[in-house]
């Protein structure tokens, strides 16, 4: 692993561990941490985070303790190449580490994306409805944006759908799947168009306003269209 990867100082947060796992986390997703890769040493941490031993340590432990890194006498530290038994969230681990397998991630969020909007149909309020449909003409009035830009935007729009479901566990993983998914989105654009995803969001506006069943349906139809498209060459 290159020298200095993760020179990135951190502030005077309260829980500065908190932010160093944060810190572990954006370089897996972003594949600068591979499965197998050899972390720092809490010394070479120190210096590249400005942190004293103690927050390092604490990071370490809790890595080491969901199954994210293991530690190795005499050798150092690593990234596991595979989910470990005694991970506390071994889904979102084994999505982080597959977030490479492009086909199979497109599939599994598919289906999520199916889960999530049967919640966010239960549970949405008319202030829930109104935040969506302000996403919604932002993203309208934003075809001309790059495409960095564009991507933000329509992830804010799932993230919103993805709070409706009020379900914690689903938050967190789809937060995850979004996260890995981000870095994929440019050649999702090219190939579903912005049109394409504006038809989609306009359903799921309708199913969330009407909560028609028959709407439901098509917008599920719609997201299976959608993923086809990705598939085909």
């Amino acid at each position: 692993m290159e020298q200095g990867l993760f020179n990135s100082k951190i502030g005077h947060q309260k829980k500065k561990y908190i932010e160093i796992i944060a810190i572990f986390r954006h370089k897996i997703i972003t594949g600068d941490l591979k499965p197998g890769d050899k972390i720092p040493t809490e010394a070479e941490l120190m210096e590249q985070l400005g942190l004293s031993r103690t927050p390092i340590r604490e990071a370490i432990k809790i890595l080491e303790a969901i199954g994210i890194i293991e530690i190795k006498r005499g050798e150092g530290m690593f990234l596991r190449k595979t989910a470990s038994n005694k991970n506390l969230n071994p889904l979102i681990m084994a999505l982080i580490l597959q977030s490479g397998n492009i086909d199979g991630l497109i599939e599994f969020r598919q289906c999520f994306e199916q889960m999530i909007i049967e919640l966010a149909w239960k549970h949405c309020t008319q202030e829930d409805y109104q935040k969506l449909v302000e996403a919604c003409q932002r993203l309208e009035h934003a075809l001309h944006l790059d495409t960095i830009a564009w991507v933000e935007m329509d992830l804010q729009f799932h993230y919103l759908i993805l709070d409706m479901t009020q379900n914690p566990f689903l938050i967190e993983i789809g937060k995850t799947v979004y996260e890995i998914f981000r870095s994929k989105m440019e050649s999702i654009e090219r190939k579903v168009g912005r049109e394409g995803t504006l038809i989609t969001h306009r359903l799921y506006l309708k199913v969330l306003k009407e909560k028609n069943a028959k709407d439901f349906e098509r917008l599920k139809r719609q997201i299976a269209i959608n993923y086809s498209n990705l598939f085909s060459k």
